[in-house]
């Protein structure tokens, strides 16, 4: 008898392209770094020169798709069959969901780019460095990185993936999504490309923010404790987080990843308020809602602003990056949450994956980064670079110890969450199943952590950025045809439903 896929722990043709792939990029990152280092800058260099214009409108576009997604002719509709109900709690469904999707990123860039941005203002609003004014433009840019549009990108692939895997029964792979577009293609060779690409662009993601991590912890140990572990800090942090995710993915979604979801939750809310009782309360609340109110007033235009006449590329450093990071992450996130979803409405989906979050990132921001410009430490992020600023926050605040200890665990937790369903998510992949084998789930645990090492291990920022925007370039296109074919496929099984 004939073998199927179903039967298979893995698709053969998909696991061993990536795996190959994936080894030699390695292979090639540790043998000819310079090399490496050339053609990602030259990547950088080119996508973000020559396409920035079209990731801006691409995710412009995603939020007002994700808007539409809400109303009533598809909010209703439920990301299953009829009798399909929700398998996690509230809270442990949107814990996994936020720690998956955001990371220790959120911990690395949360008090780090409002300072940045502080003490250099972006070109959209221009104006004097370490100004109050600043201060605030700072606090809206950043909340605009990390606000709607980012989620936008998640909210909608899932929506795609979710509807028809668990409407049409396909399997759980990031091709699934794009059964609205290509049909039953999705089973050959048209499928297998993008299975294969899914599998290139999450490497890509999460190296990037394993090198963050791995930076920041090493800053951490460094600045709070004199710790300095040598030019292989990177090297054994990013070795220890490895084995750590490795073990809990082994374990399973429901030991494993909802375990360190709910305890990251509890301590980010923790740390959260600590910061925001024992720091300058009102001059946090305050910051906060103006930004807020910045950035509504602002969105459209910031948008859009491709900063033509201005020298440098800061659009492509800041905004693109940023965009490009999240669609690199978009494939292993979305069919993450799509796993953890079914048998919710689309609503509810795209509220807890696009509103929610983003307003717990602004809550985030506005604290933790509003006390480092309160703080103004700008001065750390000059000296020490923009990973040791969380620590440079916690040294004004009373309990600076258990605060530090807090945000390394912090910084951790989030991480591990990531990477625990970002190899789920690529077990998925190659193998189709909703509950792929232990050892796939561990063999691209230690696959992420591989590529991790040799993009971060040389401590340089912009080859870790590098690597998300090579990666996502053709996600953006990809997206595009995710938009049509979502609302194409929705309007279609609506009409046939309602004709029944």
């Amino acid at each position: 008898m004939k073998e199927t896929t179903i039967d298979r722990p893995f698709d053969p043709l998909v696991f061993w392209v990536s795996a190959s792939v994936t080894v030699l990029f390695v292979l090639w990152s540790v043998f000819f770094p310079e090399n490496m280092t050339s053609v990602i800058n030259a990547v950088f260099s080119w996508t973000t020169t020559q396409w920035g214009w079209l990731y801006l409108l691409t995710v412009f576009l995603l939020v007002g798709g994700c808007f539409v997604l809400m109303g009533n002719k598809y909010g209703g509709m439920k990301l299953g069959l009829p009798d399909d109900k929700p398998e996690f709690s509230n809270f442990s469904w949107f814990a996994m969901l936020f720690g998956s999707a955001i990371a220790a990123g959120i911990v690395f860039w949360g008090p780090a780019e409002p300072a940045y941005h502080f003490m250099s203002p972006p070109p959209y609003f221009g104006g004097e460095a370490l100004t109050p004014q600043t201060g605030a433009n700072a606090m809206t840019y950043s909340f605009f990185h990390w606000g709607l549009s980012a989620w936008s990108i998640y909210a909608m692939l899932t929506i795609a993936l979710a509807h028809a895997c668990f409407t049409q029964g396909l399997p759980l792979k990031f091709s699934s999504a794009f059964y609205y577009v290509i049909g039953d293609k999705i089973h050959g060779t048209w499928g297998k490309v993008l299975d294969i690409f899914a599998v290139f662009a999450t490497l890509g993601g999460l190296a990037t923010t394993t090198g963050f991590v791995a930076l920041q912890l090493s800053a951490g140990l460094k600045y709070q404790y004199g710790l300095a572990l040598g030019d292989g800090s990177t090297y054994m942090i990013i070795g220890v987080l490895t084995a750590i995710f490795t073990v809990s993915v082994y374990t399973g979604i429901e030991k494993g990843v909802k375990l360190i979801g709910d305890v990251n939750m509890w301590v980010f809310v923790a740390v959260w308020f600590f910061v925001l009782v024992f720091g300058p309360t009102i001059f946090l609340i305050n910051l906060t809602t103006n930004s807020i109110g910045q950035y509504l007033l602002h969105f459209i235009p910031m948008s859009l602003f491709t900063g033509p006449g201005y020298e440098g590329n800061w659009i492509g450093s800041w905004t693109v990056f940023y965009w490009a990071w999240w669609m690199s992450w978009a494939p292993f996130v979305a069919v993450f949450i799509a796993r953890i979803s079914k048998g919710r409405t689309i609503r509810e989906t795209v509220a807890a994956s696009l509103i929610l979050p983003s307003l717990g990132n602004f809550l985030w921001y506005g604290v933790v980064g509003g006390a480092g410009i309160h703080y103004d430490v700008t001065k750390t992020l000059n000296e020490h670079g923009v990973e040791s600023a969380i620590f440079a926050i916690a040294q004004n605040l009373p309990m600076t110890g258990i605060l530090a200890v807090a945000l390394i665990f912090l910084i951790g937790t989030f991480f591990l969450t990531s990477a625990n369903s970002a190899a789920i998510s690529l077990a998925m992949f190659v193998s189709g199943h909703e509950n792929p084998g232990r050892n796939l789930r561990a063999f691209w645990g230690i696959a992420l952590g591989a590529v991790a090492a040799v993009l971060a291990g040389g401590g340089s920022l912009k080859a870790i950025q590098t690597a998300s925007i090579a990666t996502a370039f053709p996600l953006m296109f990809l997206l595009l045809l995710a938009l049509y074919g979502t609302f194409k496929g929705l309007n279609k099984y609506k009409k046939e439903h309602e004709d029944k």
